[in-house]
């Protein structure tokens, strides 16, 4: 394939998946890392994408500033996010107190808990509003909403009103996603999100990571998490190569696997 036809063929998977990493762009197209990122840096160059850590972003999810519009995020990688929030929910028992972080991975979890007698609570409207939509049964899905300060074009509540109305719960589990992934930890875009992030972390019994494999080797502005603080990571593919430490405390489950 010559270049320009195989950056053509890169750029059509950006837009179809939100972004993507190098190592599948290599793989995909059967190039060496060195001919992917000369790929990459001109495609970036000319405007018809933006280059991230490892990676190549679609220019509609990078130009909404440091919080991408939820719609936007959703429409990236959905078959992805499905397969990670049908196999986090599997995790949850009946009776369960569950606490969700506003994500878009983590919204695809309401079908599986919508009509599950569990109790959960949320910082995102979005997610609440969809289990409440989706609930038909009576003993379904009790959900609780923080307060807080509505984020803009996000469907968040953050601030100290939600960390606050977080800090007075005791959760199972509290399942979160992440803007970037790496050997130590996660990031993500905002520090206010990330405080919420960490409250539900603390107040926890074990904290899941929601994340497909467009996340790794990304990092953000803000240290959300280290991998010491969270038991399970759950995905959809294995990690690239040392890429996910020695995991420890953490336990790796790859989505229909």
């Amino acid at each position: 394939m010559r270049r320009k036809e195989r950056q053509r063929a890169i750029l059509a998977m950006v837009k179809d998946r939100g972004e993507i990493a190098l190592e599948d762009a290599c793989r995909a197209f059967r190039v060496s890392p060195a001919t992917g990122r000369r790929d990459f840096a001109e495609i970036a160059v000319a405007g018809l994408a933006e280059k991230t850590w490892g990676g190549l972003r679609s220019r509609s999810l990078a130009d909404g500033g440091d919080m991408i519009p939820s719609d936007e995020r959703e429409r990236a990688r959905t078959a992805e996010k499905e397969a990670i929030a049908r196999a986090a929910a599997a995790l949850v028992a009946d009776g369960d107190v569950v606490t969700i972080d506003g994500g878009t991975t983590t919204a695809f979890m309401a079908p599986y808990l919508a009509n599950r007698p569990v109790r959960i609570l949320t910082n995102s409207i979005l997610i609440a509003h969809r289990i409440d939509r989706l609930r038909t049964k009576p003993t379904g899905a009790e959900v609780f909403l923080t307060g807080g300060f509505l984020y803009p074009r996000s469907g968040l509540l953050v601030g100290p009103q939600a960390v606050e109305s977080l800090s007075q719960y005791h959760a199972a589990w509290a399942f979160l996603s992440a803007g970037g992934l790496d050997e130590t930890g996660g990031t993500n875009t905002n520090q206010l999100v990330v405080e919420s992030e960490r409250t539900m972390i603390r107040m926890a019994e074990k904290a899941v990571i929601l994340a497909d494999v467009s996340k790794w080797r990304r990092r953000e502005m803000v240290r959300a998490f280290a991998w010491s603080e969270v038991a399970m990571l759950v995905t959809d593919a294995v990690p690239p190569v040392g890429a996910f430490p020695d995991p420890g405390k953490t336990r790796l489950l790859v989505a229909g696997e």
